[in-house]
Formats: structure tokens, sequence, C-alpha cells
């Protein structure tokens, strides 16, 4: 049920499906914290309502139409924060990308209140972190932790958490970003009636692709929320006109093709994301990225499915392990297997599960704190 409800457009046949599952004995609470654990709450409610109102008992109907507003609410204050950052920014003459959060519910889900986030994104120049530390200072917030490539501040009186990121994944995943291509090749879209200078199609679905499988790395090695393949699944839907060459000329330049082979194949086997028939055929004949995907996928819904916290994560060498094994097996390229290795053996002994610190060192996110052992970006 979850699946078929993770989608801004459902066709006739999903519908029907929804339908047909909504008719038997279902465990609706077991659903309601499945569709919370991974996000998939705004989704869950619109859709249900749309498709079978008089099938929800009336208990989980207003426990999810209260969720629903809740998180709606939430959103609007998120958007109106961005827009009221991004104008300071610009009379500082700093300049900032903004994404995932507000943006992409707002142009990619087609409104604030269908994608379920937490905080702001910014995305600047690594020579502009001093600068936008300071902004944000002088704006009230309060520096919560600044690791090797992103800086978190938190807002003491509205709680909003601002991340600040001139990368997209610690040092030792071997990620190369050169800002002021990616500032080129940006766009504009429209937040709240304010304009709002975003990713381009193609550099943003590379950026969704490399998040999901970063997060799967540093956590369980397993999906950490659907939420995330539903991103790569909309942005798919909302750019039919996307430049599929560019997007794997890009991949492959940058050893990132397994990555955002995988990424698209969670899309396409999991909600359905439609594709192009070349694309189908480049996917399907990459077998290390689908058996990556069907390993991510094992525990989906079941037991194992949930926001335990790791025990003992700094001591857990078979995790460790396993997240040596899993960042191998999703890179092709040698250099960038070897490059991780030695830095590995030379630096941390094996990986850590979390995200690196300001020295480079892997520790548990706060995030992992805030909403259990999983994280939302």
């Amino acid at each position: 049920m979850v699946l078929c409800c993770a989608r801004t457009e459902v066709g006739p046949g999903v519908a029907a499906q929804i339908k047909a599952l909504a008719a038997l004995p279902l465990d609706w609470e077991l659903l309601c914290r499945a569709a919370e654990k991974h996000r998939l709450t705004q989704l869950l409610f619109r859709n249900l309502s749309a498709t079978c109102p008089e099938s929800i008992p009336a208990d989980i109907a207003a426990r999810l139409h209260h969720q629903f507003h809740v998180n709606a609410g939430s959103n609007l204050r998120l958007g109106r924060t961005l827009t009221r950052l991004l104008q300071t920014f610009r009379a500082e003459a700093i300049p900032v990308i903004a994404f995932k959060g507000s943006v992409l519910a707002n142009c990619t889900y087609g409104k604030l209140a269908l994608r379920q986030y937490y905080d702001v994104d910014l995305f600047i120049r690594q020579q502009d972190v001093e600068p936008s530390e300071r902004l944000l200072l002088r704006e009230g917030y309060v520096r919560d932790e600044i690791f090797d490539q992103e800086g978190r501040y938190r807002h003491p009186d509205s709680g909003v958490e601002v991340d600040v990121h001139w990368g997209f994944a610690p040092r030792y995943f071997h990620l190369p970003v050169v800002a002021e291509e990616l500032f080129a090749r940006s766009r504009t879209e429209t937040l709240l009636g304010q304009p709002v200078a975003t990713f381009s199609a193609e550099d943003l679905l590379e950026i969704l692709c490399v998040q999901v499988m970063k997060d799967c790395w540093e956590r369980r090695q397993q999906l950490e929320h659907v939420s995330k393949v539903c991103d790569i699944a909309e942005h798919l839907r909302a750019q039919p006109r996307l430049d599929w060459s560019r997007v794997f000329r890009s991949a492959r330049h940058q050893g990132l093709e397994r990555i955002v082979h995988c990424g698209i194949i969670l899309a396409r086997e999991l909600l359905g994301a439609e594709l192009p028939p070349e694309v189908v055929r480049r996917i399907e004949a990459d077998h290390s990225a689908r058996h990556c995907a069907r390993r991510m996928c094992r525990s989906l819904f079941t037991e194992e499915d949930n926001l335990s916290p790791l025990t003992n994560p700094h001591f857990a060498v078979g995790l460790r392990f396993r997240q040596l094994a899993f960042y191998l097996g999703i890179r092709e390229r040698q250099r960038d297997r070897l490059r991780h290795l030695g830095e590995i053996v030379k630096v941390y002994g094996f990986p850590r599960s979390g995200v690196a610190s300001r020295h480079g060192r892997p520790t548990i996110s706060s995030k992992d704190a805030k909403h259990g052992a999983h994280g939302q970006v």
C-alpha cells in the first residue's frame, strides 16, 4: 500500500490496486508507522482520501488528517524561512543554490504539502563557508555541528535547522564537486512568489541518486527512506525532457555510473518510474547496479526496517566491513575504490557509522539522535 501511494499521480491501474488493498483486513497501525518511517505520510493520506475514503477507519483518517496538516504547516514555515534567507544571501552577494526541502516539494511534487521534510538545505561555494556562517549567526542561528562538507545551524527560537553544503558526501566518498559549473548550469524556479536558484534537472538527478547511496552506506546498507526514491521518481516524472546523454556522460566522468543506475533502478522497480527505452536497456544491462538495488531493499517493510539505533556503532567491526563492501560495490572505478580503502586503512582503521566530522573522521549524526537511527535530508 505504501508503495502504491508513494506518487503524486495515480493512474487507473494503481488506483484500482489501492482500492483492492484498502478493502482487505489491513493492519492500519502498521501502515501508518511504515508511512511515517519512510516519510510518506503526506502522499499516503492524499491518495487514500482521493481513492477510497470510505475504506479508511475513522480513527486512522483523523490521525492521518492531523499529521498531514501539521506537516503542511511546517513545510510552509520552512518555505518562508528559505525565501527570507535567500534574500539575505543575495543582499550579501553570496551565491547560493537551494535544493531538496521546499524547492523539491514545490517544483517537483507540485505542492509544498506533499513532501515530508524537516530542514532547509543550501549549497554554497567552499570559499563562502565563513561569510555564510557570519550571515547565519547575525540572523540568530547557532552553529550545531560542522562536518567536512556541511555545516548545520539551528535557530533557538523557531527551531528551524539550516544545512549549508559545499559538497554532497564525505570527502572519503570521493565525489568531486566543481561548484562554479553547478552554479553556471543552475536554473531559476519560483517559490512563494520569490525567485529561487536550484540545480539543473540533470545535476539534481545525479545528486538525488548520490544521496540515496550515501545514506545507505552510512547506516545499515539498506534503503533508509523510500521517500528519497520517491524524490527520484517524481523528478523523472516532472522532467520528461531530461538530457539523458548529459546525465550519463557526467556520471561516467565522475565514476558515478553505477550509483546513478542504481537510483534509477530503484525508482523504476519500486515506484514504476517511466523511462525512455534506451535508458531501460542501459540499466538492465548493469547487473552490478541491479544487485546493489536488490541488496538495499532486502529488509524493506520487514521487522528489520525500523528506527532502532545502532548498538555500539563505533566498535561494530561487522558493520564496518559491510560498509566497506557496500562502497566497493557501488563504485565502478578501481581508483575510487583504492582511494577509499587507502584512507580507511591509514586514518580510520575502518569506516565508522554516520557522517564525517569537520576533520574528516566519521561520527554519529545528530539527525540520527533527532529522528532515530535514520536522519532526513
